[in-house]
């Protein structure tokens, strides 16, 4: 292709916008990540992660569900 006036530095642009692309995604995710652990802070406070059930795996292993078999 030649270099019209369309197409000059159009490889610049599109690397220009895949980085605020990027950079978007990454301030988003930063956002959710504090919201989430702000969230989790919370929660703490209220005492909602203190008395958490613990799974016994053993228990897990033992029960057997039968069912119909094909």
């Amino acid at each position: 292709m030649g270099n019209t006036k369309h197409r000059k530095n159009h490889k610049q642009k599109l690397q220009a916008r895949k980085d605020r692309i990027k950079q978007d995604k990454n301030k988003v995710q930063k956002m959710q990540k504090e919201f989430i652990m702000n969230l989790i802070k919370k929660e703490q406070e209220k005492g909602m992660f203190d008395n958490i059930p613990t799974i016994n795996p053993a228990g897990l292993e033992g029960t057997v569900i039968e069912g119909p078999t094909i």
